[in-house]
């Protein structure tokens, strides 16, 4: 979750105030990615997560070794995010390899703490309540969580629940933002299938959809697809549009003239423009009430080393956490970003399957009907409707691009995990659908797996469990010949 700079008292009176943070970074774009991880206690008779304690020692440990703030808090305290650096084009195999080098790190000094990273993206048997008990002592979460609001509990609850990764782009102009905000938002129903690594259970109960889907829905105006991803035509409308979205977001909190946090009351709300009557329309509360959006593909700041916001990039923020999910997220939205030709291609297959990103107005219904689709998808997976064709059929083409694509060609191994799920229809859900369907299987196996599973990134749980797909398969084959 962002943090802002709380002390930036720079009166921002419109649009104009903060306008050129949107212009994009020329031809210094850039991309990295955010990873978030959840730790538990395997040793303890109900795989307890991580305390605050334990996330304070774990957090410095694995800073002070590395010699680098990469390690970051979340809300709750049995998880942790770690950030890559940031590069071009030309970095994205050192982004990689950081990015897989610092989770490790940090997996190992937790395994030194006593301690283990969740195989699943999420603890599947904790509930939100379980979870918000240990908010870390950081005021911004604090303020959000310590309690929750009664009216913010199922924000609360995605923010605990939930784990993913994030892919931002600092954007070369507000043409290539809207180009690829509107593919990644189209795509999102299907990207949230491709790599969710959920067990088939949330919160303690069995389970047969999406559940971060099911989470994000509860942020209601702040997350999903914001209504002028259909009415913009040009990237400065889009950008017009966020700002309008953010000045009117309503606010629970905001900073007061000391840049010290106030908490309203439940039910009570207010809104950047509205502390325009106090004089607290700051550059700080504009920067933190666009913090706390958080659409699928959000617009996010970028700072300088003192903390300014000088400029934002674009977040993609769909992606689930597994072996390989953090290299797969990061190719898949850097190569529309910084493969033209391979947008080109995606461009036009989503038009054949009746997403024409050249009339946005026209994207609203079908969107809707494959969001409600993946977010229910009652068990199928990738077997289920997308736009005029099934998410399956969009998967195997979808792959044949991906493998086609110029950029791609520097990563033929780490693109495996992708190509064997969008071709199998194995996602790692479904596997996980398969072998834990019962919630003793799945914590069974998060006590005893083997951590060293993580240490290859180009391999999906297909690849992992095959030949136990393939002997249950047999199995089934043979009880149904028997019949």
């Amino acid at each position: 979750m962002s943090e802002v700079n709380a002390s930036d008292m720079r009166l921002v009176n419109g649009p104009e105030d903060v306008i050129d943070t949107y212009k994009g970074a020329g031809e210094d774009s850039r991309t990295g990615i955010e990873v978030e991880l959840a730790f538990f206690d395997p040793k303890s008779t109900d795989l307890t997560p991580m305390s605050v304690a334990q996330n304070k020692a774990l957090k410095n440990a694995a800073n002070a070794a590395r010699g680098e703030e990469y390690v970051r808090n979340e809300p709750t305290s049995e998880m942790l995010e770690i950030g890559s650096f940031a590069g071009k084009r030309n970095d994205i195999k050192e982004i990689l390899a950081d990015t897989q080098e610092k989770i490790l790190q940090l997996t190992q000094k937790a395994a030194d703490m006593g301690l283990k990273r969740s195989y699943f993206q999420h603890l599947p048997d904790k509930t939100a309540e379980d979870l918000l008990k240990n908010v870390m002592d950081v005021p911004r979460y604090q303020a959000f969580f310590a309690p929750p609001r009664d009216d913010m509990r199922s924000i609360a609850a995605y923010f605990s629940v939930c784990k993913s990764n994030q892919v931002s782009i600092s954007y070369r102009n507000p043409q290539h933002l809207i180009e690829n905000v509107r593919r990644l938002y189209v795509l999102s129903p299907f990207l949230f299938t491709l790599l969710d690594n959920a067990a088939p259970f949330n919160e303690g109960h069995p389970f047969t959809g999406n559940a971060g889907m099911h989470h994000r829905a509860a942020l209601k105006d702040r997350g999903g697809v914001p209504p002028y991803l259909f009415t913009a035509q040009t990237g400065e409308a889009y950008i017009t549009a966020h700002i309008d979205h953010a000045m009117n977001n309503p606010l629970f909190v905001y900073y007061d003239e000391q840049g010290k946090l106030v908490r309203l009351p439940s039910g009570t709300w207010t809104s950047f423009n509205a502390l325009r009557e106090k004089g607290l329309n700051t550059a700080t509360n504009y920067f933190f009430a666009e913090s706390i959006l958080w659409p699928d593909v959000k617009i996010a700041a970028l700072k300088d080393k003192n903390g300014q916001v000088n400029g934002h990039r674009y977040e993609a923020r769909m992606f689930g956490v597994g072996i390989h999910q953090h290299q797969s997220a990061q190719l898949i939205t850097a190569a529309p970003a910084f493969d033209k030709e391979f947008a080109s291609k995606i461009d036009a297959l989503l038009k054949r399957a009746g997403f024409d990103l050249q009339t946005p107005e026209s994207l609203k219904a079908p969107l809707e009907k494959a969001y409600q689709s993946a977010r229910n998808h009652n068990g199928h997976f990738l077997d289920i409707p997308y736009g005029n064709t099934s998410m399956q059929a969009f998967a195997k083409d979808f792959a044949d691009l991906l493998e086609q694509s110029t950029l791609m060609q520097n990563f033929e191994e780490e693109i495996q995990p992708l190509l064997t799920i969008c071709r199998t229809g194995y996602t790692d859900s479904k596997v996980n659908a398969h072998l834990f369907n019962t919630m003793d299987k799945a914590l069974k196996f998060q006590r005893e797996y083997d951590p060293a599973i993580f240490e290859n990134p180009n391999a999906c749980a297909y690849t992992l469990f095959e030949n136990v797909l393939n002997r249950e398969y047999t199995q089934m084959s043979a009880n149904c010949s028997g019949l």
